[in-house]
């Protein structure tokens, strides 16, 4: 048997072989996806303020490290979505109070600098033009996104932060933040102080 002959008894197999297309081809990375409810929408009420919140929250009062459960503080838990909305309220008693409730506010914000791209601030007036304050949009991979303050300057302030109860990336949480984030943006818009 020539060589040539015996190469090509040996090589053909394996060239059939190279061509197959059985051989496995990495899957470019992805993420699942999501089917949201339709929103729906009810009234919350507490004895501070009033809005309306969609059918998947559910409010929780907040409680501190000592136990003690502030009077107006909540927790909106979108249980799905393993997302929570942390809700400050402040009784305002002088200009001093409310200046202070405004440096902490922008004190927490910061604390997101390090891992920011950018923080956008948006006038309350966009949201809900009887109050004022600011909507701070947080863009980058930290810990929070979206922060809040809403005030009527005299009697009220309420601090808001939307919280996701994991170690994500922007890009990950980015459907579901942009789907609860209207739902945030409902709450400051049907905003209503009690009292």
């Amino acid at each position: 048997m020539s060589i040539v002959k015996s190469l090509k008894l040996y090589l053909l197999p394996l060239l059939a072989l190279a061509c197959t297309t059985d051989n496995p081809i990495p899957k470019p990375k992805a993420y699942p996806k999501l089917d949201f409810p339709q929103k729906k929408y009810t009234w919350l009420s507490n004895p501070q303020y009033q809005f309306k919140i969609p059918t998947y929250f559910s409010m929780i009062k907040d409680t501190l490290s000592t136990g003690e459960s502030p009077n107006g503080w909540y927790n909106l838990s979108a249980k799905p979505y393993n997302a929570t909305v942390h809700l400050t309220y402040h009784n305002l008693y002088s200009a001093q109070d409310l200046d202070s409730l405004i440096r902490d506010t922008r004190r927490l914000v910061n604390k997101q600098i390090d891992k920011a791209t950018d923080i956008e601030e948006i006038p309350m007036q966009q949201f809900n033009a009887a109050y004022n304050g600011i909507y701070f949009n947080i863009l980058g991979n930290t810990a929070t996104n979206l922060n809040f303050y809403i005030t009527d300057n005299t009697k009220h302030f309420l601090r808001g932060a939307l919280y996701f109860n994991y170690a994500a990336t922007a890009d990950s949480i980015q459907p579901i933040y942009q789907f609860l984030k209207t739902d945030v943006d409902t709450l400051l818009k049907s905003l209503q102080w009690k009292n």
